[in-house]
């Protein structure tokens, strides 16, 4: 009796398959729910990468720009220092050692202890795959002028043309099978791009903490000679502040004004290109238009004995 039931409602299904599916859809939600509630309930375990922690690693220490004198860079012929020769690769290789290994591994193949954590991971040399800027001798070459932007390969314009291209031409020798050569045209758009044929200048630096120092100190004794000259411009009981009183509509901002150039302070005509130049931005007004030459020596002669 039982057989012969189920017999039927198998029939039944197959003639209508819709049916089964409604038959079918409580269980599969039930399915779904319990997939669902474990999912939340080890959300953290699901979500967490496991990533190693760095090993070695000792805390960040920041440090202030060192001293250093401006120098310039001499002009580099690219057709020549294209060619790789034993000098060049020597001292690739010991820039690659000191300042690209810890990243890209001594091997090249991007799993260097400093590649811990590190996304996109630091580039596989020994891989064709994604170069940014291939991997011709000018395109390395861009790359360590210019970095790859969201990623942890900076700039290295620290190094001096010749030093990336000696890099460049250990990375290509050491790593890379078979690299594709530069023609013509792409070590001339190099040339172009950087001038390094005309070579370039590097300014000097200094620790950040002494160019505040000096900006500070410098911008002080501005400050307190225009302190000391109104000192001495309201202690004249003399008819001598008249003149400049007459022609300032804000005596701080003029005196400020001129105690922070010495360009006026060249002779009379300085004094008045200077403000007349900047009039009414520089605390003076426009009766200085209507000074005359009497007037103009008697404001110069008292401005230079005040500043």
């Amino acid at each position: 009796m039982i057989k012969e039931y189920l017999k039927e409602q198998i029939e039944k299904l197959k003639e209508n398959p819709g049916t089964a599916f409604g038959l079918l859809y409580p269980f599969v939600l039930v399915i779904i729910l319990v997939i669902g509630f474990y999912y939340l309930s080890n959300e953290a375990n699901v979500a967490q990468q496991n990533i190693p922690p760095a090993v070695g690693l000792k805390k960040a220490v920041v440090e202030d720009l060192t001293i250093q004198q401006p120098k310039k860079i001499p002009p580099i012929d690219v057709y020549t220092i294209a060619k790789p020769t034993p000098e060049l690769i020597a001292i690739g290789k010991k820039i690659f050692t000191t300042t690209c290994a810890a990243c890209h591994g001594e091997d090249g193949a991007g799993a260097g202890p400093g590649a811990v954590g590190l996304n996109p991971a630091p580039r596989n040399f020994t891989s064709n795959e994604g170069w940014i800027n291939g991997q011709t001798l000018s395109g390395i070459f861009t790359t360590l002028t210019d970095g790859i932007p969201n990623s942890g390969m900076i700039a290295y314009d620290f190094l001096t043309p010749k030093e990336r291209f000696a890099l460049a031409h250990y990375i290509r020798k050491e790593f890379i099978s078979n690299p594709p050569k530069d023609d013509e045209f792409d070590l001339m758009g190099l040339d172009a791009l950087y001038n390094l044929s005309e070579g370039m200048d590097i300014p000097g630096q200094i620790p950040v903490k002494s160019a505040m120092k000096l900006i500070i100190d410098e911008n002080s004794s501005k400050v307190q000679k225009a302190k000391n000259a109104l000192n001495k411009i309201m202690k004249d009981r003399t008819a001598r502040p008249v003149l400049l009183n007459k022609v300032t509509d804000d005596l701080n901002l003029a005196i400020s004004a001129l105690a922070n150039s010495n360009k006026w302070k060249a002779n009379k005509e300085s004094l008045e290109s200077f403000l007349t130049l900047n009039v009414n931005q520089n605390g003076f007004n426009g009766e200085i238009f209507n000074l005359s030459q009497s007037e103009w020596d008697l404001l110069y002669n008292y401005l230079n004995g005040l500043l």
